[in-house]
């Protein structure tokens, strides 16, 4: 049984979402999903380079639980998924330079709404726009979370799962 707990834009600042990402890992995660993003007829290189770097790792859409955008049917949607491994996630890695939830729109591209799964179970889903999160995990693994100094709430001020 998961438990649920969210999280804000500063529980998961500066280290704490990288750290919370390869924790995932190690956790059994194997995809993800993200938004890109860019302006209708505008390059864009910064989606672009996120394209070319992590599209070896693409895997074929599928419908998976999401935090925006769900269908009227059990809160799915097909999403882009992206195999979630150790080599992966360094790449996603590198797009993420302040917060996970930091993705500024703009003219060159952006990224929103990181969602991470294990076998088709949300583990971790980001709304960029709210800067809040849902965690699900094992008491066991919440309680590792939090020995990380990664801190989440019982509650959200946005957003509800």
């Amino acid at each position: 049984m998961l438990d649920v707990r969210y999280v804000s834009e500063h529980s998961l600042r500066d280290e704490r979402g990288p750290r919370l990402l390869r924790y995932l890992l190690q956790r059994g995660a194997d995809e993800f999903s993200i938004t890109v993003a860019a302006l209708q007829d505008t390059p864009a290189p910064f989606a672009d380079a996120f394209e070319d770097e992590l599209g070896r790792f693409e895997r074929a859409a599928a419908g998976r639980r999401v935090l925006s955008g769900a269908d009227a049917h059990g809160l799915t949607r097909a999403v882009r998924l992206w195999s979630y491994d150790g080599e992966s996630l360094e790449h996603l890695l590198s797009f993420v330079d302040k917060s996970l939830f930091y993705w500024p729109a703009g003219p060159d591209g952006w990224l929103e709404d990181l969602t991470v799964y294990r076998h088709g179970e949300l583990l971790l889903g980001l709304v960029s726009h709210e800067r809040e999160g849902v965690l699900r995990l094992t008491p066991e693994e919440l309680a590792e979370v939090a020995a990380m100094d990664i801190p989440f709430e019982t509650t959200a001020e946005w957003i509800a799962y």
